[in-house]
Parts: structure tokens; C-alpha cells; sequence
């Protein structure tokens, strides 16, 4: 049965219609102020499993206004804001153990209750050879980069960077603090299970943390008691010189913790009216120092990664071919990952090719993974994506909420995702979209030995999300 506040939350934005959609444009008496973006954002939950383990309420939305400053020989001075909360109080904070999970991921805290972040405060400098960073906000590197819902993660970081040929360009940055964005709960327990290899590798609302505050690396890390660090050096090469392919080369040194190796080659060769889009991925991760050794954490964080010990490679391969004027694509999509661990994905990163609306299990220890995605336009400004993806069973322990804090898998993971997206033209700036999955996890089955429960880890669920920007 659907939940009538998905209406409600549809319509919280399709009210704003009316108010027009773009970029605002600060100017009187002939000078130049500026520039103010929105946007307001609803999200609901329609139906879900009563099992326990599939999200089945939450109702939440997001306000954003962000402001760029006139440019001054290159610079700029910008901020962005958030608010976030729950939609009239009708998200149930005190779920039926066995039967109901609230989505924790689309809240800034375990209540619910309104909270906002000035995520953004930084100076960005950009000519035709330099560009520069320096500040708070969103750091776009593969494994600072992250699928956000309401709020995103934020970064305290320097970055620098210089293009001093056409098609080159090569960058070095210092990244000290992060903040939880309102998806990491998710990244951390539904999507991650715990694991530590979905992006968060600490509990984000645990004692010690919190999300929408900025803490030191360390403490994202390995937990709320780990010593500081110096943070996470960046540094990248990448090349666009040749004809429709673009090489990419990442290092991520982070202090006493590990290191990780990124290198990506991307090429969309045209192929009549269409792009045979092409792509093959490597990742690389060692640990330095103590590595992850005196993590803090529950039964399965510490057996992935409590001995310190960090050795983790990912293959990738995609193929997939683009519609004239992409009004159609299609791909398939391969990752293979192998090691004595799993990947310690402490920071947000996500570039694997196989990863899913709710699954990121290639960062897991040994999986085999493929998947298939394809999206037509169905009429100007409607557009429908169908996606499906197998995971073979890992080698790595997860937690099942009420049955156990430490699984092994039971056997291969998959899911289907089903999502029509709508953007009208009569509202610019407006974008509805709705969206199925259904998911099995690795620890599906998983019975536990003390108390014989057993977990029922499947997901049938349909989501709302509005949005419009302005």
C-alpha cells in the first residue's frame, strides 16, 4: 500500500514551480554581486519489506543555497548551506524489531529532527594552466566521490593543480577533516553492512562522532578515540591528448593508514551516429605504518580489518554503446577483486564500474562481479534505466541487524534496479524520479548459532525523490 506522504513529499516540491529555475544572478545598478543557487529536495519511501532488514520508513528533505562571488583575477570566494529533516514528524524513529527498519540514511541524526550544515566555506582559483582549492566542500577525486541523497560529505582540504599542455593535467592536495553526510549511515550499515568497505568505516552516529561536524582523519578512520593524523595526500596525472580517451593515475598516501593506487582509462570513440564507450580500471590498496591495527569498532570491522594488515587489488572492464544523441545506452560492466582484504574505504570513494543504487560489494575481499545497465528516453525529458548485478560471495564478515553482528556469507549477492526519472520542460529546474530495487545480500540466510535466528537480508523497495533547483 502506498504511503500517502510519498504525495505529500512530491509535492512539496512540485509547489515551487512557480518560482522559476537557474542560477540568480546578483546584479544591481550595474555591478556584478555574484550568483545564489537552491535547491529543495523530498525524498519518501512508498513500500518496503517488513522484515527487519529492508528500510521501509522515511520520509525526508533537504534545502540547499549555495552563493559564488564575483571573479577577481581568477578568484572566487563560495559557500553552500544545508538543512535537513524529517517531512511532518511521519518517519517511525522507533521501529517493530524483525518487522520494520527506519532509512537512517536520509537523516543528520537519529531523531530525525531538523539540522543544518554550512558544508561549504572555501577559495578556488582557475585560469587557463593553474587551478586551486583551498577550504571546505566537495572534493572531486574517484575515491573522494561519492552518490549522495540530502546532504553530502565534506572535506577540510589544499588542492593545487596545473594543466601545462594541452590534455595534461596534474594536481596535488592535502585533505585534514571529513564530515558525514546524511547517506553515510547507509554507506556505513544497509549499503556497507558494517563491513567498512562502502565508503564510511566507522558508525557515524557512534559516541565520540556525529555527522554535519568536520572531524580529523584519524578519527574517521579507525574511531573516536584514534590519535590525529596528518591527513590524506592526493596526488594525480591524467591525459586527454589522445583521440577520445582520457588516462587517469591517482595516489591516495594517507598518514600511518594506507595507500592506495587509482588508474583509470576511459574512451568514447565515435561509431556512426553512435560512441562505443570503452573503459578498464585498476585499484590498489597496502597499508603504512600500523595500517588499520587498533581500528575501534564492532565484531565485523575488527575481523576485516582489526590485524592491520591491508592488501586489496580491483579489476575493472566496461563496454557499452551510446544512442545518437543519447537517446539510448547500453552497457556491461565487469569487476574482479582479489587479496588478503578487503578494501579499506574509509573516505567515500566509489569508482568501481559494478557498483549499484544499495550494493558496493567489489570492495569486499574476493568477489567476481558483472553487470548489465541500459536506459532509453521514452519522450523528451522521460527517461527509464533498468539495471541488474551479481556479486559472488566474498571472503568478507558483515552484520545483520537483530540476528548478528558478525556474518559470513551464505551465498552470492544481487540486485535489480528499475528507475524512471522525469524532468519536465514546462519547470525547468524540476526533476522526479522514482525508483525500484530488489536486493539480496551476501548474509541472506545467515543463521544465527546461539539464538537460531536467521536472517531474511532481501529487499523489495520503491522510493519518490523530487527535486528542484533554481
Amino acid at each position: 500500500m502506498l504511503r500517502q506522504i510519498g504525495i505529500a513529499a512530491m509535492g512539496l516540491s512540485v509547489g515551487l514551480g512557480s518560482a522559476g529555475a537557474g542560477a540568480y544572478e546578483l546584479k544591481f545598478q550595474g555591478n556584478d554581486y555574484g550568483e545564489l543557487k537552491g535547491r529543495i529536495r523530498a525524498m519518501s519511501i512508498l513500500t518496503a519489506k517488513d522484515n527487519g532488514w529492508d528500510p521501509s520508513s522515511g520520509n525526508a528533505y533537504s534545502a540547499m543555497l549555495s552563493y559564488k562571488s564575483p571573479s577577481w583575477n581568477g578568484f572566487n570566494f563560495n559557500t553552500a548551506a544545508y538543512l535537513n529533516g524529517d517531512i511532518f514528524g511521519s518517519t517511525d524513529f522507533d521501529p517493530k524489531v524483525g518487522e520494520e527498519r527506519t532509512a537512517r540514511g536520509m537523516f543528520l541524526n537519529d531523531t530525525g529532527a531538523q539540522k543544518g550544515q554550512l558544508t561549504n566555506v572555501n577559495l578556488t582559483f582557475g585560469n587557463k594552466h593553474l587551478y586551486a582549492f583551498g577550504g571546505r566542500g566537495q572534493i572531486d577525486t574517484p575515491l573522494t566521490t561519492n552518490t549522495y541523497n540530502l546532504v553530502p560529505n565534506s572535506y577540510t582540504a589544499l588542492r593545487a593543480g596545473a594543466k601545462p599542455i594541452e590534455g595534461l593535467d596534474i594536481s596535488l592536495g592535502q585533505i585534514t577533516q571529513m564530515s558525514f553526510g546524511t547517506r553515510a549511515m547507509t554507506d556505513w550499515g544497509f549499503i556497507g553492512e558494517a563491513t567498512g568497505t562502502a565508503g564510511v568505516a566507522q558508525a557515524p552516529n557512534q559516541s565520540g562522532l556525529g555527522q554535519a561536524e568536520f572531524f580529523n582523519l584519524g578519527q574517521i578512520a579507525l574511531g573516536p578515540r584514534a590519535e590525529n593524523i596528518s591527513g590524506l595526500t592526493v596526488a594525480s596525472i591524467s591525459y586527454a591528448g589522445l583521440p577520445h580517451t582520457k588516462l587517469s593515475l591517482w595516489n591516495y598516501y594517507t598518514q600511518d593508514i594506507s595507500n592506495s593506487v587509482y588508474f583509470d582509462v576511459d574512451a568514447k570513440i565515435p561509431l556512426s551516429k553512435m560512441k562505443l564507450d570503452l573503459g578498464a580500471q585498476y585499484l590498489r590498496q597496502d597499508d603504512v605504518g600500523d595500517g588499520t591495527k587498533g581500528i575501534q569498532g564492532g565484531p565485523s570491522i575488527q575481523a576485516n580489518f582489526g590485524d592491520g594488515n591491508l592488501d586489496y587489488n580491483l579489476f575493472g572492464l566496461k563496454a557499452g554503446l551510446i544512442g545518437p544523441k543519447k537517446k539510448w545506452t547500453a552497457h556491461v560492466m565487469w569487476n574482479q577483486s582479489d587479496g588478503d582484504t578487503a578494501f579499506f574505504n574509509a573516505f567515500g570513494g566509489d569508482p568501481a564500474y559494478t557498483s549499484s543504487i544499495f550494493s558496493r560489494n567489489a570492495y569486499r575481499q574476493d568477489v567476481n562481479a558483472w553487470g548489465l545497465r541500459a536506459s532509453y528516453e521514452i519522450i523528451p525529458g522521460l527517461r527509464f534505466m533498468a539495471a541488474y548485478f551479481d556479486y559472488g560471495k566474498s571472503e568478507t564478515i558483515g552484520a545483520v541487524p537483530n540476528v548478528t553482528p558478525a556474518a559470513v556469507p551464505t551465498s552470492n549477492a544481487d540486485e535489480l534496479d528499475l528507475v524512471l526519472t522525469y524532468k519536465p520542460k514546462q519547470v525547468k529546474g524540476l526533476t522526479i524520479r522514482t525508483f525500484y530495487v530488489a536486493r539480496t545480500s551476501e548474509y541472506d540466510g545467515f543463521v544465527n548459532p546461539v539464538t537460531g535466528n536467521k536472517a531474511d537480508a532481501t529487499m523489495s523497495h520503491w522510493r519518490l525523490i523530487a527535486t528542484y533547483s533554481f
